[in-house]
């Protein structure tokens, strides 16, 4: 609930894109489409509501079907790098099973997964690198009116930083929440007195 003397922020809706055509590969900064399907997960998504704005990753899995319903609402859209999805750098792209045939990268991506300190793929971001700049998008939200609701078209890794960040749950606990394609998180952000961050997660839609 909200505390005595917080600024309180617009309602978030943080969704993750819909399927993508080429699957069972480490997707960050690749940038591949959407598949009939994850079209389809998006709309039914966002269908029959209403936001004052939208942002959206540059990755066109996100991009795309972000500035289709912006044009469709006659939403204002910004194109936000910083909800980007991870840079795994050398790994970018590839086949997840290939990747696991390496026993010193499958013990890599496994400590990914386990510690957000755990480092990063060669070239490639950490997973505080990640929370540090869905830090800085979430402060740039905060900005808007508190009667906004924004829609965030994002992917996995940010959604699980916003949750870390604005819950204030370590990031490799957020794996509890099932975030597939198309699923949809909305966020009650405040901000008290002393700057600290206060968060709620309102639902969580599966498509």
């Amino acid at each position: 609930s909200e505390c005595i003397g917080c600024h309180v922020m617009p309602l978030i809706d943080l969704i993750r894109h819909g399927e993508v055509e080429e699957r069972g590969l480490l997707l960050g900064r690749t940038d591949t489409a959407l598949s009939t399907r994850g079209w389809d997960q998006f709309e039914r998504q966002t269908a029959n509501r209403t936001w004052a704005s939208i942002r959206t990753s540059p990755l066109r899995r996100a991009r795309e079907p972000a500035e289709k319903l912006a044009a469709l609402l006659e939403l204002p859209i910004a194109i936000d790098g910083d909800w980007a999805e991870m840079d795994f750098g050398a790994w970018d792209g590839r086949s997840i099973l290939e990747l696991r045939t390496d026993a010193r990268i499958a013990e890599q991506l496994d400590a990914l997964y386990r510690s957000s300190d755990a480092g990063r793929a060669p070239d490639g971001e950490s997973c505080s690198d990640l929370r540090l700049r869905i830090r800085r998008a979430l402060t740039a939200l905060a900005e808007a009116p508190a009667s906004d609701r924004i829609l965030v078209a994002t992917h996995g890794g940010p959604i699980r930083a916003a949750i870390s960040i604005a819950c204030d749950i370590a990031f490799e606990r957020t794996w509890a929440f099932r975030i597939d394609y198309g699923t949809r998180v909305t966020l009650a952000l405040g901000r008290a007195a002393n700057g600290s961050t206060w968060g709620e997660i309102i639902e969580v839609a599966q498509p």
